[in-house]
Formats: C-alpha cells, sequence, structure tokens
C-alpha cells in the first residue's frame, strides 16, 4: 500500500466520523427545541385552564373539565340568546294586519343550513328560490368581511290627494234661471262648435258668393220670422250666414250628387268615374254649407262634352247654373264644348246666352234614358260653344 491510498483512507474515515457527530447534534437541538415547546405549551395550558377552573367553579371540586364548564354555562347562553332575538323580532305587516306573523333575524347556523339546503336541493330552482339564496349569500359574504348591509329607506312618490272640498249648495236664482232656458243660441250652442259660426273657405274653391240669395234660402228665412212673431216669448232663433261655394268635385261629394243627379235626370248614374279625369279641371260643384245645390261635370278636357248640368229643386233661377257654365268654360279656354239638351228644355236659354248653336237635331236621343211617362221631349239638339 502506497503511502497516498493510507491517507486518503484516513481521510474518508475522519470525515464519516464528523457528519455523524453533526447529526446527532442536529437530533439533540431538534429533540430539545420541541421538548421545551411542548414543556412551555404544558405550563401555559395548566396555568389558563387551572384559572378558568377557579374562576367558574370557585373552587368547586365537581368542574373538572371543559365539558363541565359547558355544561354550566350553556343555559345561561341560550337564555341570552333568546332575549336577543325577542328584540329584534317584529311583526310582519305584510300578510296579514291582525294576524302577522313574528319574524326575526335568521342565525348564521340557520342561515348556513338554508343556504346548503338551496344549494344542493335536486329540484329546479325557481325564480324566487334563486333570489333568496343569492340575498342570503351575500348578507353571509357582507358579515365575513366586516360590511355593513346598506340600509334603504322606502321614499313614497305618490303624492296624496287633496281634501275634499265641502260641497256648497247652488243659490235658488241660480237653478230657476237655468230652468227657464228653452234653447241654446246657437253662437252657444254645441252644433256651433261643430259646424263653426263663420263659414269656412276650402282653399280649393273656384269662387265664393255671397250676394246671391235662393228661393229656398228666402222659404227658410220667412218660416223663422214667422215663429217669431207666433212665439215672442221664445228666443229667436239664430241662423248663421254663410256663402254659395264653388269648388271641384271630391270624394265626399258623390253620395249628394248621385242623388241630385237622379232627382234631375234618370235613376243608376255615377260619376265616381270623374275623379280619375283632371276633376279639377272638368267639375264644378256649388254647395251651400254642407249641402251640394248644383252639378256641371265635363266627360275629359280632351272631349269638352258636357255629360250634366243640374241644380236642386228650390235653389234654380238663382243665377248658379249661370255660374256653374262659367267656370267650366273658363277651365277651359281654347276648347270647343259641346253637349245634347231636350228640345223643350228651358236650358236652351242659357246655353244661348254663353254662344251655344245648334249644329244637329237628334231624334229619339234620349229614348233609352227618360220614363216614357217623362213630359221632356226623347228629341235633343246637338250645341257647340266655339272657342277656337
Amino acid at each position: 500500500m502506497s503511502d497516498f491510498d493510507s491517507s486518503s483512507e484516513e481521510y474518508l474515515e475522519k470525515k464519516t466520523k464528523k457528519n455523524s457527530k453533526n447529526q446527532q447534534t442536529r437530533k439533540k437541538r431538534r429533540k430539545l427545541s420541541s421538548g421545551l415547546a411542548l414543556l412551555d405549551e404544558e405550563r401555559v395550558d395548566d396555568s389558563l385552564s387551572r384559572l378558568f377552573f377557579q374562576e367558574l367553579g370557585s373552587g368547586d371540586p365537581s368542574v373538572q373539565s371543559f365539558q363541565d364548564i359547558i355544561d354550566r354555562l350553556l343555559p345561561d347562553f341560550l337564555q341570552t340568546r333568546l332575549k336577543l332575538q325577542e328584540g329584534m323580532t317584529e311583526l310582519d305587516q305584510n300578510l296579514n294586519i291582525e294576524k302577522g306573523e313574528s319574524l326575526r333575524p335568521p342565525t348564521r347556523a340557520e342561515v348556513s343550513s338554508l343556504i346548503s339546503g338551496l344549494t344542493n336541493s335536486g329540484d329546479p330552482t325557481s325564480v324566487s328560490k334563486a333570489i333568496a339564496e343569492r340575498k342570503l349569500k351575500l348578507d353571509r359574504d357582507r358579515r365575513r368581511a366586516g360590511v355593513s348591509s346598506p340600509e334603504i329607506e322606502a321614499v313614497d312618490s305618490v303624492t296624496p290627494l287633496p281634501a275634499a272640498r265641502a260641497s256648497v249648495a247652488p243659490h235658488p236664482d241660480v237653478i230657476e234661471a237655468l230652468y227657464t232656458i228653452k234653447t241654446t243660441p246657437f253662437a252657444s250652442s254645441f252644433l256651433s262648435r261643430l259646424q263653426g259660426t263663420t263659414a269656412s273657405i276650402p282653399s280649393s274653391a273656384i269662387a265664393v258668393d255671397w250676394e246671391t240669395v235662393t228661393p229656398w234660402m228666402s222659404l227658410m228665412s220667412d218660416i223663422r220670422d214667422h215663429y217669431v212673431l207666433s212665439h215672442p216669448e221664445r228666443e229667436r232663433p239664430v241662423e248663421t250666414l254663410a256663402p254659395i261655394i264653388y269648388t271641384s268635385l271630391e270624394e265626399l261629394h258623390l253620395r249628394e250628387v248621385h242623388e241630385l243627379l237622379e232627382r234631375v235626370f234618370w235613376k243608376g248614374i255615377n260619376v265616381a268615374d270623374s275623379l280619375d279625369y283632371y276633376p279639377e279641371r272638368c267639375t264644378v260643384i256649388a254647395s251651400y254649407k254642407r249641402l251640394v245645390i248644383g252639378v256641371a261635370i265635363l266627360s275629359s278636357p280632351r272631349e269638352t262634352y258636357i255629360t250634366y248640368l243640374a241644380v236642386r229643386a228650390g235653389w234654380d233661377n238663382a243665377r248658379i247654373a249661370r255660374s256653374m257654365l262659367y267656370h267650366l268654360i273658363m277651365l277651359n279656354p281654347k276648347r270647343d264644348i259641346t253637349l245634347h239638351v231636350s228640345v223643350n228644355n228651358s236650358a236652351m236659354l242659357l246655353y244661348n246666352r254663353f254662344g251655344f248653336k245648334a249644329e244637329e237635331f237628334v231624334a229619339g236621343f234620349y229614348e233609352q234614358y227618360l220614363d216614357p211617362n217623362s213630359r221632356a221631349s226623347k228629341n235633343a239638339f246637338r250645341l257647340r260653344l266655339r272657342q277656337q
């Protein structure tokens, strides 16, 4: 064996002894530190428990363990908790004012039990149960975090109604004056609010005539005057003045126009298609208030043939037909206008005044239109007004 080998063995032997010695030292230190800790802990527990026993038991030898202490203190704890819960109990006014149930805030154990019951239930959770579970969890988390629940004060947003006024009996003179009213003046009546106390002139009016007084208007005025003379004690009826307005044919006129034409000519007349052929140039309607009193219609702006010209009975001989014919001619300048008229019709004089000339005699022109017992002639003249 060489000197190098012998030195190596000695070195390894010394290092092994040193490591084993260090390990023994560490074990002793650990054991010593753990022993001191146990000794201190036992000393603390003994001193606390001895002091606790002496304070509670007052030297009572029956108090020997923690269970003995709990058995003695538990009744007092339960009694104190019951008093606290009674102080927090209030009457539920939402169910029934007379038979309300007593309510109190749940304890921590009850909250945990409710949360676990709602969470672990296998049934589908309703909306009300989900809201209750969420509120319970929120209150629990706030309590654990030391955050107080916000206090929400309900504000009454409904404005109370004012107190009812004491009813006052009406004066006898007022009641007597109301009973003496027999009729309401037109200017103060509900009808005047619907129709208006003044004539409304449409924007599409061709002309407005305030001067013409027809036989029917004169008759109505005489009837009102006779009523006033026969009943002087009654209030005089008020009639609002209105003009005769000339406008173009509109859809609201159709019913009265058809009625008027059937009275003057024959049944089955329909002029609704005139609304499709430039009614602003081919039609003239005379109306008084809401009543259609005259109609004048051309077939079309291209043919310019007068198909109908009529005035309501009682409104004739008042230049209404002449005014309608004049406006119809003025709406179609530089166009020849033609028409047919019965040979014994007095309207021939009106057409002659405007320059219409007879061009042709047509026998039996109205046979298929007029009633066999009609006094009007079935023969007709074809008239033309030349403007070219």
